[in-house]
């Protein structure tokens, strides 16, 4: 469940919010189930900011909290008057009632608040019965009581509805019918109150230096945690966190933004939805190989994120990018990375953690990223183990050239301020326990100096299913020393008071970690004022705007990858009758991939309905569903197959195929989708496969009997249109293959092995197979043509080159031989004439548009990093020897040779 922020909002904007509630019983959030939850809003919650009125004043959504008992007029109840089971404020008129947020339920964790009473039939939400033992029970659910956040008498703490129990002391009230106070039983110096939530403009905070905004961030984090108590700063210590209202501190919110904002939406203003855009899954983004591609997205998805959390609907620290390399294709989280190789991955961090973090303001934080999940992580569940007991035996080697580099670059180039450490043991410690991995790579050798925050329950995984520990301090000893600052989860909550009375731990370390987290509070303006935060201005017409559905639309043109194109069966004529065949011919939520947000634009945007608005002749036929056993349909579909002159078989995965807590066992086509396939290209008629999914898919059978082959992975909310324009020739695909795609015996190989020369090898580094297309694979509509111009160097040093003293670089000049414009996406690979000194790896990569006829002259540059080889002990050296680089198209490029000479040169050792 969420906890968000007290914000402060102008009447106009509540005026507009109270039009639309009124013309609506509520919003419906997307409430997903996923190991990392979503801060998005929960369902049918009322689109309302939490306000913090002035004095004398009371607006609907004023939250209900705990504070100390004053005798103020916000802490004076009438109980059930007039015999409607409200529980009214005294004051006002008596207008005003105790309201849960959620409009027509009572899910446990929902907010309470004040709002005007409407005390008929939609009001249950209003009405409350009087239980046992001083509990007040919602009419609304009979099982839900009156409680507090967490079960904790604070100071500050907002009102909840919980799940009844008898024996929870924060759902038993007293009242006081001398004072009208309603007050915890258990300490009768607190009650409820309406609306007591300090700010920094409050007279009695706004001059102490924490709330000064001209201090540096780092003097006003060390101020505010100065004033917390031992308490306040453990209770903060975990995701789902009350902030500190007696210090005008609100929650720090967090939700993810894998390729858009996964929340509910906002107000809908000038014809948008109100809802967050949900771009190309990144393998999708992968394939386009454009940085300034992965940047607009990054930032297009920060804006929409100010712009809803400034409406309350979502949260302001984003747990994105996932950069975990997708090794294995089994991985159902594959989907969420950009692809196999560390030097692509290590770009698309860079750009997209940038994108989310900076803005117009750099002295702000537009919203934080956190680099996910540190490390070795890439299995769900397989063969009996899943990612909570899993070991991942990585050499120092391996770590270093390959499942490192991203989060290398994380930290020195995108400068993400918090990073997630994952499930998974390596070499026998807990991620999240490690202190070498987190304190000594990442902090002291890397200068990592943002938070690091634990995947949701990973805490108790080090004591229940790693057995790693024995005794709850001990687990909160290991994590917070090893690193982590902030649990997603309840662990922390549950046991580190305990661990600081028991000394396993300081309260010298709470205070490193909430100093750490808090600092970055403050970097995103949270207590400052709305003038000196510019992103506070946002407001609904910055989500779903014609600009971002056109950005969506980019990015799902450059993610699809042409695979096959025999006799030049696309681009389509649009004067042929085509028929749509397939589980995803019409296709809508599943084009979304995982991790998306409340999306109703992709209903409009299917494949099916965007070809149709091609004003081609289309008949449709599902045939099957994407993983089930009924063949019932295939007879209709190969039917309407024979009437047509070309037929489109859109095929694949979903989300019950790969997913998060689940893997592939088999890399073919699940259920009877190749039956079908089988039956329709025995009609005859020439066959267009279409493919969307995340993980690779074996298709031997259909690479060798259909036409044409195109790989949309998962292309987001305007997928639908990207498709038609690629397969009719208004857009030239460009994509080329972020990961290598295998033939379906690749399932033989033991998943565990993590040692990626082992078993015949893994990812297009390693692999001594024949993969159906290798890494980087992609066909377009017209043809290029590449030359060096000028090599780089073609002797060097390996002294001279690791001191920087030289630049290796080549000038290419690409050609549009072709008849049509299109992008051409250069990539360079180098490796060591020596087998398995240095294995072929991807050093750079640029895209460039071109006109029938064009050229154009770019530049790739061959760093140090790339050049080097790791070896055993996890050393990285520059070796002399001979190297060849190759450019241009991965099955037929242009090659150059470079000689190093000299000694081996060290540049870093683990």
């Amino acid at each position: 469940h969420a906890v968000m922020p007290a914000v402060r909002i102008s009447p106009l904007v509540l005026l507009s919010l109270l039009v639309l509630w009124i013309s609506s019983s509520g919003v419906r959030a997307l409430s997903p189930s996923r190991g990392e939850p979503s801060s998005a809003l929960l369902p049918q919650t009322r689109l309302r900011r939490f306000v913090s009125p002035g004095q004398g004043e009371l607006n609907d959504g004023t939250l209900l909290q705990l504070w100390t008992c004053n005798g103020s007029w916000r802490q004076k109840f009438v109980l059930f008057p007039h015999g409607d089971a409200s529980i009214r404020l005294a004051g006002a008129g008596g207008q005003d009632c105790v309201d849960i947020s959620t409009y027509t339920e009572a899910p446990d964790g929902a907010k309470v608040w004040m709002w005007t009473c409407h005390l008929d039939d939609q009001g249950a939400n209003q009405k409350w019965l009087q239980g046992s033992g001083g509990r007040f029970v919602s009419q609304l659910d009979r099982t839900k009581c009156l409680d507090l956040w967490q079960g904790k008498l604070l100071v500050g703490a907002s009102v909840q509805v919980w799940a009844c129990q008898e024996d929870r002391a924060t759902q038993q009230w007293t009242f006081n019918t001398t004072d009208g106070s309603i007050r915890p039983t258990s300490d009768p110096t607190l009650c409820l109150d309406a609306g007591t939530t300090r700010t920094c403009a409050d007279p009695s905070l706004r001059d102490l230096p924490y709330c000064n905004p001209d201090l540096g961030f780092a003097e006003r984090a060390a101020d505010l945690v100065a004033r917390m108590s031992v308490e306040e700063k453990a209770i903060n210590l975990q995701n789902n966190n009350p902030g500190v209202p007696r210090l005008g501190v609100p929650s720090l919110p967090f939700a993810e933004c894998l390729h858009g904002v996964l929340s509910g939406c906002g107000q809908a203003v000038n014809g948008s939805t109100g809802c967050p855009t949900s771009f190309p899954a990144a393998i999708g983004l992968g394939a386009s190989f454009n940085t300034s591609l992965f940047s607009t997205i990054a930032r297009t998805i920060s804006t929409e994120a100010r712009a809803l959390n400034n409406q309350g609907v979502t949260g302001l620290a984003f747990w994105a990018p996932d950069i975990n390399p997708f090794r294995d294709p089994r991985w159902g989280r594959g989907q969420e990375v950009a692809g196999e190789d560390p030097l692509l991955l290590s770009s698309y961090v860079k750009f997209y953690s940038r994108g989310l973090q900076e803005g117009e303001d750099l002295h702000y934080l537009k919203v934080v990223s956190t680099c996910k999940h540190f490390s070795g992580y890439d299995l769900e569940d397989w063969n009996g183990v899943d990612r909570l007991h899993f070991d991942a035996k990585i050499s120092n080697r391996d770590l270093v050239d390959y499942y490192w580099p991203p989060f290398h670059a994380c930290v020195t180039e995108a400068h993400a301020q918090s990073i997630m450490c994952s499930y998974n043991r390596v070499n026998g410690i807990p991620s999240c326990a490690n202190d070498f991995y987190q304190n000594t790579i990442l902090r002291h050798r890397w200068g990592f100096d943002g938070f690091i925050v634990s995947d949701c329950g990973a805490i108790d995984v080090i004591q229940n299913a790693h057995n790693y520990t024995q005794k709850p301090g001990d687990t909160v000893r290991v994590a917070l020393r090893g690193g982590t600052d902030l649990e997603c989860g309840s662990f922390y909550d549950s046991h580190m008071l305990d661990a600081l009375h028991d000394g396993f731990i300081t309260e010298d370390d709470i205070t490193l970690a909430i100093t750490r987290v808090y600092t970055h509070l403050l970097r995103l303006g949270m207590l400052d004022p709305d003038d000196r935060v510019p992103y506070r201005k946002f407001g609904p017409e910055r989500v779903d705007t014609p600009e971002h559905r056109q950005h969506a639309l980019d990015a799902a043109h450059q993610s699809i990858v042409l695979l096959k194109n025999s006799e030049n069966t696309l681009p389509l004529s649009k004067h042929a009758r085509v028929a749509v065949i397939g589980p995803h011919g019409n296709a809508t939520d599943s084009l979304l991939s995982n991790y998306h947000g409340t999306n109703t634009v992709v209903q409009d945007h299917s494949p099916l309905l965007a070809i149709q608005r091609k004003g081609v002749e289309v008949v449709f036929a599902k045939g099957c569903e994407i993983g089930g056993q009924e063949e019932s349909g295939i007879p209709a579909a190969v039917d309407t197959a024979k009437a047509s002159d070309v037929v489109l078989l859109f095929l694949g995965l979903d989300q019950d195929q790969e997913r998060e807590g689940h893997d592939r066992i088999d890399l073919r086509l699940p259920g009877v989708q190749m039956q079908l396939v089988q039956a329709v290209v025995a009609t005859k008629v020439p066959t267009v496969v279409v493919l969307v999914n995340g993980g690779a898919l074996a298709i031997e059978w259909i690479q060798m009997h259909v036409s044409a082959i195109v790989e949309a992975f998962y292309p987001g909310e305007m997928g639908g249109d990207a498709i038609a324009d690629v397969l009719f020739g208004d857009y030239n695909p460009s994509g080329k293959l972020p990961i290598t795609i295998y033939p379906a015996t690749f399932v033989g190989r033991n998943y565990f092995d993590m040692d990626l020369r082992a078993e015949g090898g893994i990812t297009y580094r390693y692999y001594k197979g024949k993969p159906l297309w290798p890494f980087g694979f992609g066909l377009s509509y017209t043809t290029f043509h590449y030359e060096i111009i000028h090599d780089a160097v073609v002797e060097a040093n390996t002294a001279t080159l690791a001191q920087g003293k030289i630049v290796l670089s080549y000038r290419v000049r690409i050609s549009n031989a072709g008849k049509v414009a299109g992008d051409a996406v250069v990539l360079g690979f180098v490796r060591s004439d020596v087998e398995d000194l240095l294995p072929r790896k991807l050093f750079d990569f640029t895209r460039v548009n071109l006109g029938p006829g064009a050229s154009k002259e770019v530049l790739l540059s061959l760093s140090m990093s790339a050049l080097a080889s790791v070896d055993e002990h996890g050393t990285t050296l520059l070796l002399p020897g001979s190297y060849t680089v190759e450019i241009g198209d991965v099955t037929a490029p242009i090659t150059t040779h470079l000689s190093l000479t000299g000694s081996p040169y060290e540049i870093d050792h683990v």
